[in-house]
C-alpha cells in the first residue's frame, strides 16, 4: 500500500512540476514525467518547488549529475556537478543521493584555496594559506567555523588542508619572552564587545584537532601531537584563568555560533554586552567539557600528571552544567543562564546536540531533547523559541550544520524517526537550492523569504563550509558509518528503516568508494535486508574485509599497507528501535501568520521594569509590556521570588537590607503560552551596601602616576598598559560577598566586533589575613562616549577589615601574534590594546545563594 501511494504522489507531483514550468525548459520534463521520477530517488518537492537529478553514464570511471530546481514563478535553475578523480563518490543506484554527495564533494574543492582574504586583515590583500575558506561569501578561515566543519567532515575529505587551515587559527604572543615556554593559543576571532572573554568558545578548535589526529595518517599524527597538547593544555589555562567562575563551577561566555547578540539575547544587549560576558551558555560550556576531556587523553598518552586534574574538571563541569542548565518542566537544558545563573527561557540546537552527542546528557535527557525540540516541516531551527521583530538569521532559521550535529545526536539514540526527518532536512535544502547553503528561513526552506524589514537570512552563502561538511559527514558517518577513533578505524552503518525505504530498495547494495583515510583507501557496501520498517534501524550483522570476515567492527590496519585498500562489506539486519515524535510547528500560510501561528511561535518581548523603589527590606516596581491575560515573574538574585497578572504592581519584603539586591523579570503569553526573555537587571542599593570610588577621590589611586584627564568625571583615561595598576582601599560594613565594578568607556571598537576587549586582573588582600582572592574583570567595547560597568570580580571579606584591592594588567585577543595582520579595528597593526578610561570603582555587598563557593 504504501508504495503505491508513492507511485500515485509520483505521478501527481511530477504533473504539478510540468505545470509551473511553464513553457521554459520543458522538453527535459517529457522525459522525466514519462519516468515517473520517484520521490527521494529523483525528486524532491516542498513548498510549491521542486528539484530533480538526473546522472550521466560515468565516463572514465566518474559520474555526472544535472541539478535541476524551479517553483512557481521562478525560472528553471540548473548546475552540472561531476565526479572528481580520486575523491569519495557513491553508487546506490538513486540519482539525487549520489548526485548530492558529489554536490557536497565538489563543493569542498571549491572551497579549498592557497590563499585567502578578509576586509579586516592585511588591508584586504591575499594571505598565503592552503586552506579551506568558510564559503562563496566568506574568503578567511574563521576559528568556530573550520572547527565545526573539521569535527562534522572535512577531516574525511582533505586532513592535509584540514591540519594547514586549524594551525592558520594557533598563535604565540607578540613579543613574547621565554621561548618555548610561552603560551601558544587558539585565536578567539573578532566579535561581540570585542571578542574573548566575552566569547569563549574558541575551544571547540581542540576537538578539531583530535578529529584530524584520528584522520591523519599515524606518522604524520604522531608528528603533529605534541603541537596540539601543548595548545590544548595553554589556552584551557588562559580560559580557567579569565572566563571560569569557581563559585558557578562553569564557564561564561556567549552562545557558540549565535554571536549577533539581539538574536538570541535580549534586545537591550545590542549595545551592551556586558550580561553576555558575565553569562554562562550551555554550548561553551559543554564544548569546554569536551576540550577538557580531550586535553586529559592527549596528556594521559604523554605520560603527564595533569590528565588526573584535567579528568576532574571535567566531570565537576559535567555535573554542573546537568544541576544549572536542565529545565525539566521544558524537558530541555537552556540556552544560557543569567549572571546570577537564572535560566533564560531559550533553547538552542547546536547546544541541545551538543549535549546528546558528547555524553553531557544522559540517554534519558538525551531522548527527551529529541522528542522536546520542535522542528517545522523543513526542519529544526536553530533556535526556539523565535524572537519577535528580529530579522531572519539565527532568529527564524535552519543551519544546515547545526542539523547535522542533531542527526548525530539522533543517531547516538538510535532513534530511527528523528534521524529520518533530520537527514531528510539536508538533502531537500542541497537540493532545492542546488548548493550547501549557509542556511534558510526555517518554515519554507527559502533562501531569501520576504518579510519588509524582517527579511531574510540578511547574511546567506553558497558552498558555506560547514554545511558542506554536515552534508558530507552525515553521509561518511551518520549513515555509512565510518568512524574514527583513537586506536582506528570502525565500521558501524546506522541507516533508519524510514530514509532506507524513501532512498533504495529491498535488497539494494549502496556503496561508499575512495575514501582516503590514515594514509589507505576505504570502500564500503551496505547489503540491505529483504524487509524492514520505517521504526527499525539497519544495523550491521556481518562484515568483511577484503573477502575475510570480521570479528568486531574495527578495520585490521596492520593488514593493509600504507596506500593499499580495505574493501568492505556490510550486511545489514532490520532492528527495532525506539523513535521519538518532535512537536511539529504548522502554519497554514509563512507570510500571513495568524494570531494563534504568531503565539505558537514567537516569545513575547522582554517586559520593562519602572517606578522601582527601595526602603530597607521592601522593593516595590511596576511591569510594563504584560499582554492583557498574560503574567510576569519576577527573580532575585537569580531564585524567582513572585508572579503575577498584568498591571498588577511587584513588592518584595524578603530583601536583606543591608545588601545590594538585583531584579529581573519575564513576562508569559496567555493560557501559559511561551515565556520571553529577562529584562535588563535591576540591581538596588541597601542601607550601607554600596560604596562608590570616584577616580579623582583619593581611594582609587595610580601608584604609577598615570595621570587624571580633567573634565566633568576625571578619569584615568586611556589607562591599562602592561606594567599600570590601580589600587583601592576598601573597608566592608558587612560581612560576606562582596562584588567589585570599574566604571569605564572603552570605545576601541565597535560593539558588534574587534579584538579589545579590555581585561584586567583584581586581587583584594584583607589585613585580618587568608589567602588573597583573584578574579578577572572585562570592559567591553561601548558606544562611543557611552560609560558602563565592567562585570564583576566577587570575593569574600569581613565587616571592618581593612582591604586592598589592586587591579592590573590581563590580556585580550590583541596580544596574539595572530592578531598582527588585523587592519579592520586598533589593537592589530597599531599594536596590543588592552586599556580604557577608567572613571571610578563600585563594591557592593551582595547576597547571591546560587553563586556561593561550594
Amino acid at each position: 500500500m504504501r508504495q503505491g501511494l508513492r507511485k500515485a504522489q509520483a505521478t501527481a507531483r511530477s504533473g504539478a512540476i510540468a505545470r509551473l514550468c511553464g513553457a521554459v525548459g520543458c522538453a527535459w520534463l517529457a522525459t522525466a514525467a514519462a519516468g515517473e521520477p520517484a520521490e527521494w530517488r529523483e525528486r524532491v518537492d516542498f513548498d510549491a518547488r521542486w528539484a530533480l537529478v538526473t546522472a550521466a553514464e560515468p565516463a572514465a570511471g566518474a559520474a555526472s549529475y544535472r541539478l535541476r530546481a524551479g517553483g512557481a514563478g521562478e525560472s528553471v535553475r540548473e548546475r552540472a556537478v561531476g565526479e572528481l578523480p580520486g575523491r569519495p563518490r557513491l553508487r546506490s543506484g538513486n540519482p539525487l543521493f549520489d548526485g548530492l554527495f558529489a554536490l557536497a564533494v565538489a563543493e569542498s574543492v571549491e572551497d579549498s584555496v592557497e590563499q585567502i582574504t578578509d576586509a579586516q586583515f592585511n588591508d584586504g590583500r591575499p594571505i598565503a594559506c592552503r586552506c579551506f575558506e568558510t564559503g562563496a561569501k566568506w574568503h578567511y578561515v574563521w576559528t568556530r567555523d573550520i572547527s565545526y566543519a573539521v569535527d562534522l567532515g572535512l577531516s574525511y575529505l582533505d586532513p592535509a588542508r584540514a591540519r594547514n587551515s586549524l594551525l592558520f587559527k594557533q598563535s604565540g604572543l607578540r613579543g613574547a619572552a621565554g621561548g618555548a615556554a610561552a603560551p601558544l593559543l587558539v585565536a578567539q576571532d573578532t566579535g561581540s564587545g570585542g571578542s574573548w572573554p566575552v566569547s569563549t568558545d574558541r575551544v571547540v578548535w581542540i576537538h578539531a584537532a583530535m578529529d584530524l589526529l584520528r584522520a591523519l595518517p599515524p606518522a604524520d599524527a604522531a608528528a603533529l601531537e605534541p603541537t596540539l597538547r601543548r595548545l590544548a593544555q595553554d589556552t584551557l589555562e588562559q580560559d580557567r584563568e579569565y572566563a571560569f567562575d569557581v563559585r558557578a563551577g562553569l564557564y561564561r561566555g556567549e552562545t557558540s555560533f549565535l554571536d549577533w547578540r539581539e538574536q538570541t539575547y535580549p534586545t537591550w544587549t545590542r549595545d551592551d554586552t556586558r550580561y553576555i560576558a558575565e553569562s554562562f551558555s550551555l554550548s561553551t560550556n559543554v564544548l569546554h567539557y569536551v576540550a577538557l576531556r580531550d586535553a586529559a587523553t592527549l596528556a594521559r598518552r604523554a605520560g603527564d600528571a595533569s590528565a588526573a586534574v584535567l579528568d576532574r574538571q571535567a566531570e565537576a563541569l559535567r555535573r554542573r552544567i546537568n544541576e544549572r542548565f536542565w529545565d525539566a518542566r521544558a524537558g530541555l537544558y537552556a540556552s544560557y543562564l543569567g549572571p546570577e545563573l537564572s535560566p533564560a527561557a531559550a533553547y538552542d540546537l547546536l547546544g541541545l546536540a551538543l549535549a546528546a552527542v558528547h555524553g553531557v546528557a544522559d540517554p534519558a535527557r538525551a531522548r527527551s531533547i529529541l522528542a522536546r525540540y520542535p522542528q517545522t516541516a523543513a526542519g529544526p531551527p536553530v533556535v526556539w523559541p523565535e524572537q519577535p521583530d528580529v530579522p531572519i538569521y539565527h532568529n527564524r532559521a535552519l543551519w544546515p550544520f547545526v542539523t547535522a550535529y542533531a542527526l548525530e545526536a539522533a543517531r547516538r539514540a538510535r532513534d530511527p524517526g528523528r534521524m529520518t526527518t533530520l537527514a531528510q532536512s539536508l538533502l531537500r535544502g542541497a537540493a532545492l537550492a542546488e548548493s550547501n547553503m549557509e542556511n534558510f528561513e526555517f518554515l519554507t526552506m527559502a533562501t531569501a523569504f520576504d518579510d519588509g524589514p524582517l527579511s531574510g537570512p540578511v547574511i546567506n552563502s553558497p558552498r558555506q563550509l560547514w554545511s558542506v561538511a554536515g552534508y558530507a559527514g552525515t553521509v561518511i558517518h551518520a549513515l555509512f558509518g565510518v568512524t574514527l577513533g583513537d586506536d582506528g578505524v570502525e565500521v558501524l552503518p546506522r541507516l533508519p528503516g524510514g530514509l532506507a525505504a524513501s532512498l533504495f530498495p529491498a535488497g539494494a547494495e549502496p556503496a561508499l568508494e575512495h575514501l582516503a583515510i590514515r594514509g589507505r583507501t576505504l570502500n564500503v557496501r551496505l547489503r540491505l535486508p529483504d524487509a524492514w520498517t520505517d521504526t527499525d534501524l539497519l544495523e550491521g550483522a556481518s562484515i568483511t574485509v577484503n573477502g575475510t570476515p570480521l570479528a568486531g567492527t574495527r578495520l585490521p590496519e596492520a593488514s593493509v599497507a600504507p596506500g593499499g585498500t580495505f574493501d568492505v562489506v556490510v550486511g545489514l539486519a532490520a532492528r527495532p528501535a525506539r523513535a521519538s515524535r518532535a512537536p511539529t510547528l504548522a502554519v497554514a500560510d509563512p507570510h500571513a501568520l495568524t494570531a494563534a501561528e504568531r503565539r505558537a511561535i514567537f516569545a513575547p518581548p522582554a517586559p520593562l521594569v519602572t517606578g522601582a523603589a527601595r526602603a530597607g527590606a521592601e522593593t516595590r516596581f511596576e511591569l510594563k509590556g504584560v499582554e492583557s491575560g498574560g503574567r510576569w515573574q519576577v527573580y532575585r538574585d537569580g531564585v524567582w521570588r513572585a508572579s503575577g497578572r498584568d498591571g498588577e504592581p511587584f513588592r518584595d519584603h524578603g530583601a536583606d537590607p543591608h545588601r545590594t539586591v538585583c531584579y529581573e523579570a519575564t513576562v508569559t503569553a496567555p493560557g501559559d503560552g511561551l515565556q520571553s526573555l529577562p529584562s535588563r537587571a535591576l540591581c538596588l542599593a541597601g542601607r550601607d551596601s554600596r560604596q562608590e570610588f570616584a577616580a579623582a577621590s583619593g581611594a582609587l589611586t595610580s601608584p604609577d602616576g598615570h595621570p587624571l584627564a580633567p573634565g566633568p568625571e576625571p578619569l584615568y583615561a586611556d589607562w591599562g598598559d602592561a606594567a599600570e595598576h590601580l589600587t583601592l582601599l576598601y573597608t566592608p560594613r558587612t560581612s560576606g560577598l562582596h562584588s567589585l565594578t570599574l566604571r569605564y568607556r572603552n570605545a576601541s571598537g565597535p560593539v558588534s566586533t574587534g579584538i579589545t576587549a579590555a581585561v584586567k586582573r583584581a586581587t583584594v588582600r584583607c589585613a585580618s589575613g587568608g589567602t588573597p582572592e583573584t578574579g578577572a574583570l572585562v570592559l567591553p567595547h561601548l558606544p562611543a562616549g557611552n560609560f558602563g560597568q565592567s562585570t564583576g570580580f566577587t570575593f569574600s571579606a569581613r565587616r571592618g577589615d581593612r582591604c586592598s584591592l589592586e587591579i592590573g594588567d590581563g590580556i585580550n585577543m590583541s596580544a596574539l601574534e595572530h592578531f598582527a595582520q588585523y587592519t579592520g579595528g586598533r589593537g592589530g597593526r597599531d599594536g596590543v590594546r588592552n586599556r580604557a578610561d577608567i572613571a571610578g570603582a563600585r563594591i557592593d555587598a551582595i547576597s547571591r545563594p546560587r553563586l556561593q563557593r561550594e
